[in-house]
């Protein structure tokens, strides 16, 4: 694999280091400290006098067994000492993509945090710099991996952070001068045929954090279950994913995937292995369950509940502003779809689309238990709806109405949705708010003007609506156990993620004004039509307002309790995550006491 590249040796990247030193970055738009700050309230970054001596990293580097990696970042090929056109010209073709980043350690996908410190899309005289990289990855394979990380972090002053896959739009699995525990490689996954508790009898899926979700889909559909991951195939299912709560197609049949877990396996800030469940630990089991990840320790594993293979259907459309008859009929149609899906979410269905001013694509309604032609039926409402609101242009012939049915969840998702998701980038800026469903039971008449003008501002919406507490799911798949999925995503109606347009040929300065466009004008907008919405935790702006109220509504004050009971000293520390607002980061980029 090309990303074997990255395997450099410590000397190699020491000297790349050396090349590029003396250029600390922190976040966009940031200034860099005069001085070398070495005062103990921060963690320490390379340029300080206690940055641990490169013997010491070669001897945790033989404790992990030859698995530490010094950090080159892959957009060095691009820049010299390190140029090479041929590699920089493929890279810059698929920068972005979650390729470039997922098999790779110290990657990240977030474009705000890389912060065009070592990119294609500067020149290749300019120099390359860590920037927000982490220093140092452990390839982990074990949990004393995840122990010597943990320990040496502590002991040296240094930053830790957990890179699973680097599906993060926080910058939280990266850090300047961190230590990395990149996950990706420890992704064991096994059926346990009957699964025995006292709150859960039945089949269960154990899996390692590193295993993404397209994988496990595969193994556990082959043997003849389905279980609760996201679309995106590299998400990994144990990691963020689940943390933060978990959405997918089949959360209106079988809830969010953090209803499904059975128990946890953790390792803490003391480097104990805890095993938490809704009888053992109870407490930590709630807060991981939906509270956010990288929080309370390193997720080794999770068991979750599976389901019986059944067959399930899909219906693809699209629409335009054109095949509408004009601007004010798509945006009545845009409506009417949003009232028609209501009764569909009721039936167990979810649908995940995206529009703009100009279109809409829905790349699924997705049917679990429901044939193809039960899912036509299902639909026709809708359909006839959208031909009464465009004055009779769209028609299912003018939609390019695609039905599908396969006999699992997994088969219909690799055929029907996986290829949709290959293209994906994170743009340089986006945010996430719900939709309260409180709201779509009502007059729609100010949200649908509000998502209108934020549309009509070039932001786009990629979106997943469904019903988490409908009477389907309740009978099927009621939660395990009490958890922390915040309570704003059970009563809500859909999730957006809001998205300017954005392009690498674009100045990088325009990023920081996208950026702040978009927190101080556009959700705004929105939150004058749905005030106290809310937003997913794990899809949404680091620089929320009110992160506590938004991303936790009402579950932050226990889940601080708990954050300080297990890691009392914050040593495991996000940018959105429970504990945030005791630390701060400095003009340099040092995680510091706030």
């Amino acid at each position: 694999m090309e990303g074997i590249m990255l395997l450099r040796t410590i000397t190699t990247a020491l000297s790349f280091w050396a090349v590029t030193a003396g250029v600390p970055q922190a976040v966009l738009g940031s200034e860099t400290s005069a001085g070398i700050q070495t005062a103990i309230q921060c963690r320490y970054i390379p340029e300080d006098a206690g940055w641990p001596q490169p013997q010491l990293w070669h001897q945790l580097n033989r404790t992990v067994n030859g698995r530490l990696i010094a950090t080159v970042p892959v957009g060095s090929v691009c820049h010299y000492p390190n140029y090479d056109e041929a590699k920089c010209n493929d890279l810059t073709t698929t920068w972005g993509l979650v390729q470039t980043a997922v098999p790779r350690p110290a990657e990240f996908l977030a474009l705000y945090f890389q912060n065009n410190t070592c990119t294609p899309f500067t020149p290749s005289s300019t120099r390359c710099v860590l920037g927000n990289y982490a220093s140092y990855s452990i390839d982990v394979r074990s949990i004393d991996d995840v122990r010597a990380g943990i320990s040496f972090a502590q002991k040296r002053n240094i930053r830790l952070v957990i890179k699973n896959s680097g599906h993060d739009f926080y910058g939280q699995s990266t850090g300047k001068g961190a230590l990395s525990l990149w996950m990706h490689n420890y992704n064991k996954t096994k059926i346990i045929p009957n699964y025995s508790s006292s709150y859960y009898n039945g089949p269960a899926l154990h899996v390692q954090t590193g295993a993404e979700a397209a994988a496990a889909g595969a193994y556990v559909s082959a043997q003849g279950y389905t279980s609760v991951a996201g679309s995106c195939p590299t998400v990994k299912m144990a990691g963020g994913y689940l943390g933060g709560g978990g959405h997918s197609y089949l959360s209106g049949k079988y809830g969010f995937a953090a209803d499904n877990v059975l128990e946890w396996e953790i390792v803490t800030a003391d480097s104990v292995r805890v095993v938490a469940t809704p009888t053992q630990n109870a407490d930590l089991y709630w807060a991981l369950s939906g509270g956010g990840s990288g929080t309370y320790g390193v997720v080794l594993s999770a068991t979750v509940r599976v389901f019986p293979n059944e067959v399930t259907s899909n219906a693809a459309f699209s629409f335009g502003v054109n095949q509408a008859g004009g601007v004010e009929q798509y945006w009545n149609a845009v409506s009417a779809f949003h009232q028609q899906l209501k009764p569909l979410l009721d039936q167990g269905m979810v649908a995940e689309y995206g529009f703009t001013n100009e279109t809409m694509v829905v790349t699924g309604v997705m049917a679990p238990g429901q044939t193809s032609d039960s899912l036509q039926s299902s639909l026709q409402p809708l359909l006839d709806a959208l031909t009464a609101k465009s004055c009779s242009q769209l028609t299912a012939k003018s939609l390019g109405m695609k039905l599908a049915q396969a006999d699992s969840y997994y088969d219909l998702y690799k055929t029907e949705i996986e290829s949709h998701l290959a293209g994906l980038v994170f743009p340089a800026a986006m945010a996430g708010r719900f939709v309260p469903r409180k709201l779509m039971d009502v007059n729609t008449t100010e949200v649908d003007t509000a998502l209108r003008a934020v549309a009509d501002r070039g932001y786009s919406y990629a979106v997943i609506a469904l019903n988490a507490l409908n009477s389907v799911r309740n009978r099927t798949a009621p939660p395990i156990a009490p958890n922390a999925v915040q309570p704003n995503f059970n009563e809500a109606y859909s999730s957006l993620m809001i998205s300017p347009r954005w392009s690498n040929s674009l100045p990088w300065s325009e990023a920081q004004v996208l950026q702040d466009q978009l927190v101080n004008e556009i959700l705004p907008i929105y939150d004058a039509a749905a005030p106290d919405a809310g937003a997913y935790k794990n899809e949404a702006n680091w620089a929320e307002k009110d992160i506590k109220k938004s991303f936790y509504a009402g579950t932050y004050e226990r889940l601080e309790y708990l954050k300080k009971k297990v890691d009392p000293a914050g040593f495991f520390y996000g940018i959105t995550s429970v504990g945030f607002d005791r630390f701060a980061l400095d003009s340099a980029g040092r995680l510091c006491n706030a």
